[in-house]
């Protein structure tokens, strides 16, 4: 998500008065719940997976050049050595960024292109949950496309006898609803921290808030004619979700969340509207709306509205706000960081319930958002 810097160090200089509490750092699950997350099914995002394709590149490599030399014919083998390097450079890229870490992610990401049917769902037992994808109906004026929306329900799920929490997982961006179920991991997550009693079983929504004509949309309203995507997620997707799954209907049972982009969607929104959700997930988040912010609103007052560093101070909220908020170890110097401080800072000012973190060795990317849900998973359930 592009960010202008001015506008970033005028939301940091805003916010220099009072110190900002120093970041966990250290792994605080169980051990046992760490080890079950990062399971030998994500061995497609594993730098072993990489180091493996290296090898059969090398080897590939090794036996074009002894043919060459032996006059034998080189160029088969010479294809399948370069596409085998090709895999590797695609391996890597996707061991650091971590989009694709397993063979249920890469079936759910085909999935939600539209192709083949793997992925798209899943049947719930006792000890995991359901994925399901599905369409939630847009108003054509909202400007919104027909987008999948994931819909992870937990261990057991009853309907008729029992009701439950409701996570909203927001992409970042360029980002798209399969996201938070692909390279964020969350339905695998949930069913470890389930099962470990961690969290209570809880609904995850994960939808699209890309709009037709903008993808960084910061979850506005554009007033440029464009997206609708406020309006959309408070007027059209809580409420289809109420009206279709078993949830506790009421703002202390909504929790909202998002990584980048959608980390400042979710505390825009949830700061202003107090009304629908309660507790904050930040992962990687921002303050400011940034480029695409000044692309979905036509002035300068229309963009300082949605400036946390400039409103929250003054902000009338009617409860305590617990805020989780997280950012990669290796990012600290950057601007990103600087943004997340600021956010820590007035918060820790205003005396909101609190919880951040920095992950070691990591950096602003999908591996750094499934590391971090699951502590942000374990927040939300402490303040339900």
């Amino acid at each position: 998500m592009g960010k202008g810097l001015a506008s970033a160090f005028a939301s940091v200089g805003a916010s220099a008065q009072g110190a900002v509490p120093t970041p966990d750092t250290a792994q605080t699950l169980p051990p046992a719940v760490l080890r079950a997350l990062h399971d030998q099914s994500h061995w497609l995002g594993s730098w072993w997976t990489v180091a493996a394709l290296g090898v059969l590149a090398a080897g590939l490599a090794s036996a074009a050049v002894l043919r060459w030399r032996g006059g034998g014919r080189a160029w088969p083998t010479a294809i399948a050595a370069t596409g085998a390097l090709a895999l590797v450079a695609m391996a890597g890229i996707n061991a650091y960024a971590g989009y694709v870490p397993s063979v249920a992610a890469a079936q759910v990401v085909l999935a939600g292109h539209g192709i083949g049917g793997l992925g798209s769902q899943s049947v719930g037992t006792a000890r995991t949950g359901a994925l399901h994808a599905v369409h939630v109906p847009v108003p054509a004026a909202l400007h919104m496309p027909d987008a999948t929306t994931w819909v992870y329900t937990p261990p057991g799920y009853d309907p008729a006898s029992t009701r439950y929490p409701v996570v909203y997982l927001i992409h970042g961006e360029p980002g798209t609803s399969s996201d938070w179920v692909a390279g964020g991991d969350a339905a695998h997550t949930m069913d470890v921290l389930t099962d470990a009693g961690l969290v209570p079983p809880m609904i995850l929504v994960s939808p699209d808030v890309n709009g037709v004509t903008e993808t960084d949309t910061e979850c506005l309203d554009s007033t440029r004619g464009g997206p609708q995507v406020e309006t959309y997620l408070l007027d059209v997707l809580v409420p289809w979700v109420d009206d279709h799954l078993a949830t506790i209907p009421d703002p202390e049972h909504r929790i909202l969340g998002g990584m980048s982009a959608g980390a400042y969607c979710a505390v825009d929104q949830g700061l202003r509207h107090q009304d629908v959700f309660s507790t904050i997930l930040a992962i990687m988040p921002y303050v400011n709306p940034g480029e695409g912010g000044r692309d979905m609103l036509s002035t300068s007052a229309e963009l300082a509205a949605h400036d946390v560093a400039s409103y929250l101070p003054d902000l009338t909220l009617p409860r305590p706000v617990p805020v989780f908020v997280d950012v990669p170890g290796d990012d600290r110097q950057s601007e990103e960081a600087a943004q997340a401080a600021t956010l820590v800072r007035l918060l820790a000012a205003r005396g909101e319930p609190l919880e951040y973190r920095a992950e070691p060795h990591q950096h602003h990317t999908w591996t750094m958002a499934r590391t971090a849900l699951p502590y942000a998973l374990a927040f939300a359930a402490r303040h339900l």
